[in-house]
């Protein structure tokens, strides 16, 4: 095992990031533009296929590993190692409200918005593997909250917003380390996750990762938007209305980004659950009470 204890190194990074990185992820989703494209419906079954042989193949392992993730989690959280402190800074840059924004706004996102309320849907229409009631009866509703709250509950929590967060951070703020997935993997290959071409692709494929798990979200988020205008304005829900948000969104996500957590990020999460407070105190007033 290499010595994870050494002296912090510098934070140098390139400024344009690893070649290699830039190389598979551009290519990677320029080839997939192309093909989708040229045969979108191919695509589309090449995508299914790869799912279900996935889900069927690795689907045991997965569960695995995130019933380990959570139960590490929560060992770690019970032993002295609670108490380290994460940044490695004597008082927070942010306040907690801050923080809690950030964690809810971009973990959950649009997705957590729809698939809140999508999710428990789907699985009370199409009832869920580890279940054998009929679909769409009374029956159904337990097995098809609890497969949502699994996705959505603490297991995902686990993998999103603790274990890998804190190790990341740990890494990083502590010991020096890139801000990169392939640090993740440093104390089990050492320095040649960090210099190699393995490094390059393990940080390629959670870049594709992340834009393959963002480009849906903002897809339905497309369509919920344009339903809410139509339903409110009268605009039209078609393709050109759509390709308008996207952009818009597009152009939101990336001066958010750019700006940095301290600025674009934060004053949107922190926008983001103001409304969404205020929105459900609104719904709440008005909502119809019965004694």
């Amino acid at each position: 095992m290499p010595d994870t204890s050494a002296s912090p190194r510098p934070r140098s990074e390139k400024r344009w990031g690893d070649p290699l990185v830039l190389t598979l992820t551009i290519g990677f989703i320029v080839v997939f533009v192309a093909l989708s494209l040229y045969d979108i419906d191919g695509v589309a079954s090449a995508i299914g296929a790869g799912f279900a042989w996935t889900a069927r193949t690795l689907g045991a392992y997965f569960q695995l590993l995130l019933l380990l993730t959570f139960f590490i989690a929560i060992g770690l959280a019970a032993t002295p190692a609670a108490k380290a402190r994460i940044g490695d800074l004597a008082v927070p840059e942010m306040s907690t409200f801050k923080w809690l924004s950030i964690i809810l706004c971009t973990l959950l996102a649009g997705g957590g918005v729809f698939f809140a309320a999508g999710e428990p849907v789907y699985h009370f229409v199409v009832t869920p593997p580890a279940f054998d009631t009929e679909p769409g009866t009374p029956a159904a509703v337990p097995g098809a909250l609890a497969q949502a709250f699994m996705h959505w509950g603490f297991l995902a929590w686990a993998v999103l917003g603790t274990l890998t967060a804190v190790v990341l951070a740990h890494a990083h703020y502590v010991k020096g380390q890139p801000l990169q997935p392939r640090t993740l993997l440093y104390p089990v290959f050492g320095e040649r996750i960090m210099r190699g071409a393995f490094g390059g692709v393990v940080d390629a494929l959670c870049v594709i990762a992340v834009v393959a798990g963002t480009v849906g979200p903002i897809g339905f988020l497309a369509t919920q938007v344009s339903f809410g205008l139509h339903e409110l304005l009268g605009w039209s829900q078609g393709y050109g209305t759509q390709l308008v948000i996207l952009a818009a969104l597009g152009a939101i996500y990336v001066t958010s980004a750019v700006s940095g957590i301290e600025r674009g990020i934060q004053l949107l999460s922190r926008f983001n659950v103001i409304l969404a407070l205020a929105i459900a105190a609104v719904s709440s007033s008005s909502a119809p009470r019965c004694f």
